[in-house]
C-alpha cells in the first residue's frame, strides 16, 4: 500500500520498505541500532532526539556512511547490518531518498561529543514517543516496524 505522509505544502514523504536504490538521488543514511535489551539508540542534537545518521560524503558507500556516521554521532560500532529500505522524500517535485539500515550494537564506546550530537540513549521502543515526538507520525512508524523484523 503506497501512502503519503504530507509535511508541508511541498513536501511528502513515503516509507518504500527494500526499495531498491538504483541511479537514484540519496541525501542521508541513518540506522535503527538495537542493544541485547533490544532497545534502540537515539541521539540528541540540541533539543531534539533523533535516530543516528547523516549525508554520505564522496566515495562512500552506503555501509561506510553509516558506520561513519554511528561513529561521529553515537561513539558505537555495529554489526548485523541489514538494508530495510528508504523514505522517499518529494519535495517541490522532485524525489530523492534517505536510506535506512537496521544493526545491532557491537561496541558501545565512551562519548565524546565531538560533533553536532550532545548526548545519545538507548530507549525501550515503548517509550520511544516520549523523546521522538513524530515517532507516531506513519512513515516513523513504518520503519520501525521494518526494523523490529529483525530483532
Amino acid at each position: 500500500m503506497e501512502y503519503y505522509e504530507i509535511l508541508s505544502e511541498n513536501c511528502k514523504i513515503c516509507w518504500r520498505e527494500n526499495f531498491e536504490l538504483v541511479n537514484k538521488k540519496h541525501t542521508q543514511v541513518s540506522g535503527y541500532v538495537f542493544n541485547d535489551k533490544n532497545q534502540i539508540l537515539i541521539v540528541r542534537n540540541d533539543k531534539t532526539w533523533t535516530i543516528p545518521g547523516g549525508h554520505p560524503e564522496a566515495g562512500e558507500t552506503h555501509l561506510e556512511t553509516l558506520h561513519r556516521e554511528l561513529m561521529e554521532e553515537a561513539c558505537v560500532t555495529i554489526c548485523k547490518e541489514k538494508y530495510i529500505g528508504a523514505v522517499e522524500v518529494v519535495e517541490n517535485g522532485e524525489a530523492y531518498y534517505q536510506l535506512r539500515y537496521f544493526a545491532r550494537l557491537q561496541q558501545e564506546l565512551p562519548f565524546k561529543q565531538e560533533w553536532e550530537i550532545c548526548e545519545r540513549k538507548f530507549v525501550d521502543l515503548e517509550n520511544l514517543t516520549d523523546y521522538i515526538k513524530w515517532a507516531n507520525g506513519k512513515t516513523f512508524k513504518a520503519q520501525i516496524e521494518s526494523a523490529i523484523k529483525h530483532l
